[in-house]
Order: C-alpha cells, then structure tokens, then sequence
C-alpha cells in the first residue's frame, strides 16, 4: 500500500492559495495526486521487471485518477488479484513444436531462473491464446493451462513497495508547488 501524506507543509503551501479562487486547493490537489500516480505506476512496473521475466504491458494493473467530482479527491493505483499465464513470461521453445523430437518446454518466472517442465508442451488454443499446457491423466484430454504467480505477489517485493512510496512522494511534492502555481497564475495572483 502506498499512501502520499499531506503534512503540514503541504497545508501552508494550500492557505496561500486566496478564497476568492473557487476551490483553489482541490485544483493544485487533483492534478498533484495524478502526477504522482503516474510516477507510481511506472515505478512499480520498473522494479517488478527488476526481479521478474515479465512485459510492462502484462502486469495488470489499473490506475484510478483523482477526479474534482465528488467528496473524496483520491486516486489510487489497483493490481488485479489474479493468476497470470505462464506464457506472460520467459517460455522456451515459444512455437508449437509438431516433431516427435520435441524439446523440454523451460520457463524463467525470475531472472537468471530457467527451469525446465517436463511433460509440458505449447498449445494454440482456438480462443487464439499460445502457451504450455499439461494433461491431466494419461490420456490425450483433458489438458490444463499453467498459470504462474499473481501480480500482487510480485508487487509485495520490498523494493518496489519502497521506491514507489519514495517516487510518488517526490512527484507530489514538485507537482503541488507547480499546480499552486499554475491555479494562482490562471486566477490573476502571483505564484
């Protein structure tokens, strides 16, 4: 979890805004809090490839924007809760292999962790989807997909819990004096 604190700094740099400007601090706010999300993340996404043979593109991950409607002006950065494919990262062979010579399908979840699964083989389903299935008794069906770790866990690594909180918190701090800026500017004050 990753949380940006406004302290009390951040509340003095808010009271400089005047109340002739209609909600002043919710328009430096909204767009600080987006900022830092942003930062988050691709923070996050970074560090997770860090540790795991993974494409930025398939961590499931939903940023929730910060929005001046309604009460509570808060966004947040959610991680689907689920099972990834296995072929979301580093299988060798990637084809369908159709010779009797096949090669022993080897999977990297983690960098440098190459191990072998024997008994695997790849498949293109119909559904268009291409990864390594087992069976599930001796004959030729039913087979199973393999699935691998959820993002969540690959999230929950020290490193990226700590660089991300650090990242955000920055991004929030530089992006409010700008936003205060920008919101005094539009209204005709000085920043």
């Amino acid at each position: 979890m990753v949380d940006i604190v406004i302290n009390a700094e951040d509340m003095r740099k808010l009271a400089r805004i005047p109340d002739r400007i209609k909600d002043g601090a919710i328009k430096a706010l909204v767009p600080a809090i987006n900022r830092a999300l942003d930062g988050g993340r691709t923070v996050i996404r970074r560090e997770i490839r860090k540790e795991y043979e993974i494409k930025q593109k398939d961590i499931p991950m939903t940023v929730h924007r910060a929005s001046h409607k309604g009460v509570a002006y808060r966004g947040d950065i959610e991680i689907k809760d689920e099972m990834l494919d296995l072929s979301k990262f580093k299988v060798t062979p990637r084809g369908v292999q159709h010779s009797k010579r096949r090669r022993v399908i080897r999977v990297a979840v983690r960098k440098g962790a190459l191990k072998a699964l024997p008994g695997a083989f790849n498949v293109q389903a119909s559904s268009g989807y291409l990864g390594p299935f087992v069976r599930k008794g001796h004959t030729r069906l039913p087979i199973k997909k393999l699935l691998a770790i959820g993002a969540p866990i690959m999230a929950s690594q020290p490193s990226v819990g700590a660089e991300a909180n650090k990242v955000m918190g920055d991004t929030f701090a530089k992006r409010l004096d700008h936003e205060i800026a920008r919101v005094m500017t539009a209204a005709g004050g000085h920043a």
